[in-house]
């Protein structure tokens, strides 16, 4: 009796098209039935990504499709999986590398961030700071030799003569070097007006019941004004009392003309006026306080104020610039305290 073999074949071809079980004749060993699956519900190729390369094969030099091509053997495979495991390591060993120096971008970056958020909250600590740092640098040596000398104290110091008074006062010329005294002083007055602002007047404000930011910000503008206004325009009464200009006479601003020296109150006092005018021109060019109906007047304003301080102090009219100050100062005084809000 012939057997078909198909029939007892336990695993057969997956590409069989019929799905059916087939029922198996008796054994004679035992007259148990047994199922047979006949084919596979797959239908065709096993599921899978079979189009990637393997990785014995992934370095392999030889053109596709070439006729003369060899199958990669074992030490070709042990060698592209030693490359393979090379790059990977190098790899690593660049990302590690790399890594403290993304470390270290990201802090300075997170500094840099913190510094300028602080900044503006406080104003008044970057100017505090460029002074003391100018104040260091000269103390490291305190000599007239020191470059930073110049920015804090009075240049061109007159030589005395054997025939002069004992007695009298020093008088100082005119030159580049006053340039870095006027520069020091105008952020050393920025320092002041944002510290005074914000640590004496906006309190003040928020106790005499000034809530809104806007009334707050124009109190704070005009009553530090009648501060430095209420300070200056006595010392430059002071420093016309101690001349022959007092009380603003005309005869000497043409007498002595020009005016090449002047003793060292006079001219600190010239010097500091102009670093305040220069310091509320950067106000204004910063927008540090917000514009005004009269914006475009007071700008005006203050490119004339310092065109004159800048000039007459060039061409030694500084006897008549000094009455000039006297009254613009307490006329500002009182226009400062007089606002509203």
């Amino acid at each position: 009796m012939a057997v078909d073999q198909s029939a007892l074949e336990p695993f057969p071809s997956i590409s069989s098209p019929s799905h059916q079980f087939v029922r198996h004749e008796p054994s004679k060993q035992g007259s148990g039935v047994r199922l047979r699956r006949k084919s596979s519900g797959l239908k065709g190729e096993p599921r899978g990504d079979a189009t990637g390369p393997a990785l014995a094969t992934v370095f392999d030099s030889t053109p596709n499709g070439s006729p003369t091509a060899n199958p990669p053997s074992v030490w070709q495979s042990e060698d592209s999986c030693f490359a393979l495991e090379s790059g990977a390591h190098q790899l690593q060993k660049r990302s590690s590398s790399d890594r403290p120096r993304r470390l270290k971008r990201r802090k300075i970056k997170s500094f840099f961030k913190r510094w300028k958020s602080l900044s503006i909250r406080h104003t008044w600590l970057n100017p505090l700071i460029i002074c003391m740092t100018i104040v260091f640098l000269y103390l490291l040596n305190p000599t007239t030799s020191n470059p930073f000398h110049s920015a804090l104290f009075l240049s061109y110091p007159m030589p005395r003569k054997p025939t002069d008074d004992p007695s009298a006062r020093t008088e100082y010329g005119k030159g580049y070097l006053d340039f870095a005294f006027v520069a020091f002083y105008t952020v050393l007055l920025s320092f002041t007006r944002e510290f005074i602002m914000q640590r004496a007047l906006r309190p003040l404000a928020l106790r005499w019941g000034i809530i809104t930011r806007a009334k707050q910000a124009r109190f704070m503008e005009q009553a530090y004004t009648a501060i430095y206004f209420a300070i200056f325009g006595p010392f430059g009464l002071y420093v016309m009392y101690h001349s022959d200009l007092w009380y603003f006479r005309t005869e000497p601003m043409y007498e002595t003309f020009p005016n090449r020296q002047h003793v060292g109150i006079f001219k600190v006092y010239y010097l500091l006026q102009a670093s305040y005018w220069l310091q509320q021109g950067i106000v204004l060019l910063l927008m540090l306080e917000k514009p005004r109906k009269d914006f475009k007047e007071l700008v005006a304003h203050h490119i004339i104020t310092l065109a004159l301080i800048g000039l007459s102090y060039r061409f030694h009219f500084a006897n008549m610039g000094i009455a000039v100050y006297i009254t613009h100062d307490i006329s500002d005084f009182f226009l400062a305290v007089s606002f509203h809000s």
